[in-house]
């Protein structure tokens, strides 16, 4: 048959329910960069008998339909449905949260498969893979086994252990979904964790869209225990937008209830696309870029001996502006590493200058312990405060410390600053002791207050006396 599959527009109905409308499966293979895909849909079935029809979109020159295969799984009414079974679902995504991809031939009769969560994590914040695989996963009554096999519940993600952190950063996952739809969205947790095992350890908020969905949920105080596993259901309606829409999951430390741990975990999440009234699932096909349209012609594989000419002919001439391009680029960054080191070079002999005891990165290290995370007292405006003692224990100070890149424009204002601390002295004010300004690390050294700050002082001199 002389036919390409850019061709193939087809619609899929299933009884009076559209899963498929003017589907083109090259278009999608090449979207997501896969030479083979499945699509899953949840049906209710009358009278024992399911028909399936596959039909070729009419308005195509020399289009036709085809499947490579169909497995049809029953499944329990009450799995996903609550009350009447009059809509139909498709399947978006299925992800194993912090652990590996679970085949069909490992869930719990029903052929679901379940792929791994990195490639929707949002960002470089991946958090904290959590596993326990000698955990005995308890389901309780309202949990049936068939809900999700025991390896969702044995592996999760969490935010971490470092409450600091932990407040400051949401971990997020993104999921494409189609416009114009009802979504029923699917959350597995199970607190596996060993050093959890009592109510307000862990509580965290749920945001859905950038909305929050659920506050403040405690799983031991939900299952009563650790390895019990619960899951929670929500539905969001994503609007009428012409491209395709980015669903966004969050989950966040709750600080109202002030827990044991600031952190949250997650174990898996299902997401599926709910038919409209009209009985319809069909989404758009992806558009991509240089690809045929609908309309135009069957992509041409041929080639002549003028196309290989001119190929060969653009080919070297893009080989050789990108070799310019790169002893340019070459060139630009050397000169740019050597004025940024001359920069640098001045601005370390300006320390002389400066009225303040200055301190070297070696001596900082040695006395927080290279930075040791015990140390660690607070974060401050200016960055991380650490608490220590210098001259062999003899002065108490806090170190503080700038995390982030500082611009070279901010560090005239950090000598300027430096400066005004030597003319403004008084003695309800903390002292500033000195400073370090090396490896591109930027300190400030202060004096410690052992009657604590003038906020705890005010706010908390019921606790202290």
């Amino acid at each position: 048959m002389n036919v390409h599959a850019s061709k193939s527009f087809l619609t899929v109905t299933a009884g009076n329910y559209t899963l498929l409308r003017n589907f083109n499966a090259y278009l999608n293979a090449k979207h997501i960069k896969s030479a083979y895909f499945f699509k899953e849909f949840i049906v209710h079935v009358e009278n024992h008998t399911l028909d399936l029809t596959f039909s070729p979109t009419t308005n195509a020159s020399g289009g036709y339909a085809f499947v490579n295969g169909i497995e049809i799984v029953s499944m329990p009414l009450i799995l996903y449905y609550q009350g009447n079974n009059v809509s139909a679902m498709k399947t978006m995504h299925r992800v194993n949260v912090g652990g590996q991809r679970i085949p069909p031939n490992e869930d719990t009769g029903m052929s679901r498969s379940r792929a791994m969560d990195s490639s929707y994590i949002f960002g470089e914040a991946f958090g904290v893979e959590n596993c326990k695989f000698d955990a005995s996963i308890t389901y309780p009554k309202e949990v049936p086994a068939y809900i999700a096999p025991q390896g969702v519940y044995e592996t999760a993600r969490s935010i971490g252990s470092v409450p600091e952190i932990n407040i400051n950063y949401n971990l997020s996952w993104t999921f494409p979904l189609d416009p114009s739809f009802t979504y029923l969205i699917r959350l597995h947790l199970c607190d596996i964790s060993r050093n959890i095992a009592k109510t307000n350890q862990r509580a965290f908020d749920i945001f859905i869209n950038n909305q929050v969905i659920e506050r403040g949920i405690d799983i031991i105080a939900l299952t009563y225990g650790n390895d019990i596993p619960l899951y929670r259901d929500f539905t969001i309606l994503i609007p009428n937008l012409i491209m395709k829409h980015d669903l966004w999951l969050k989950l966040h430390p709750n600080l109202q209830r002030k827990p044991q741990y600031y952190d949250a975990i997650l174990n898996g999440a299902e997401i599926f696309k709910v038919s409209n009234i009209d009985g319809n699932l069909a989404g758009l096909n992806p558009s991509l870029k240089n690809e045929s349209s609908v309309d135009g012609d069957e992509p041409s594989f041929s080639s002549s001996s003028s196309r290989t000419s001119t190929e060969a002919i653009l080919i070297i001439i893009g080989s050789f502006l990108i070799l310019v391009l790169a002893i340019s680029l070459g060139v630009y960054l050397v000169a740019f590493l050597r004025r940024r080191n001359l920069e640098w070079t001045k601005k370390e002999n300006t320390r002389s200058s400066l009225p303040y005891r200055s301190f070297s990165i070696d001596k900082i290290k040695m006395e927080i312990d290279n930075f040791n995370k015990e140390n660690l007292f607070d974060r401050g405006a200016f960055g991380l405060v650490y608490k220590c003692y210098i001259d062999h224990g003899s002065i108490a100070v806090t170190i503080n410390r700038l995390i982030q890149a500082i611009p070279k424009q901010d560090l005239y204002i950090f000598n300027v600053e430096i400066r005004i601390h030597h003319h403004v002295r008084h003695q309800n004010l903390v002292q500033l002791i000195g400073y370090c300004k090396e490896e591109h690390e930027v300190i400030l050294v202060y004096e410690s207050m052992p009657n604590a700050t003038l906020f705890e002082c005010l706010h908390f001199a019921d606790q202290r006396q």
